[in-house]
């Protein structure tokens, strides 16, 4: 019977992981279009002080650093995915919160980029959330099975 449990329970945290980071993607990339559309379709009247906030491709030190941040991260989830389930995805969605502030990071100027650290901020918060969580549910899930 224990064997059942585990199944469903595995299932849960699955269809929880992915339903989670599913959403949180669609939402960062809608976000990210609404946001590029509005900066592209507006005057500069609209902004003061000559466009503040503008669609504008740069690159630096920091977008290096958050590119090789993202790539040693990405290597080690690639190399041990099944190893860290349930953990796996949560790292996923932290990871997703760096490529969402690196984007808003390279592709606009002003203040607007503050978009993608608030949306960097969400993602790690739901990933902190979710990965807390899980680390309560394994020890008490460990606890009940040593208990029989």
């Amino acid at each position: 019977m224990g064997g059942v449990s585990k199944i469903k329970s595995k299932n849960y945290l699955k269809t929880i992981n992915w339903a989670t980071f599913t959403i949180i993607v669609l939402l960062g990339v809608v976000t990210a279009a609404i946001t590029l559309y509005d900066l592209n379709n507006t005057t500069h009247t609209t902004f003061g002080d000559e466009g503040q906030s503008r669609a504008e491709f740069r690159w630096g030190f920091l977008h290096t650093i958050i590119s090789v941040v993202i790539l040693l991260i990405s290597s080690f989830l690639a190399l041990g995915w099944k190893r860290l389930f349930p953990f796996n995805v949560p790292i996923a969605i932290i990871l997703a919160g760096f490529c969402y502030v690196l984007f808003f990071l390279t592709f606009t100027i002003g203040w607007v980029g503050f978009l993608g650290i608030f949306g960097f901020l969400i993602a790690f918060l739901i990933g902190v959330i979710l990965i807390v969580s899980y680390s309560v549910f394994k020890f008490l899930e460990s606890r009940k099975t040593n208990k029989i």
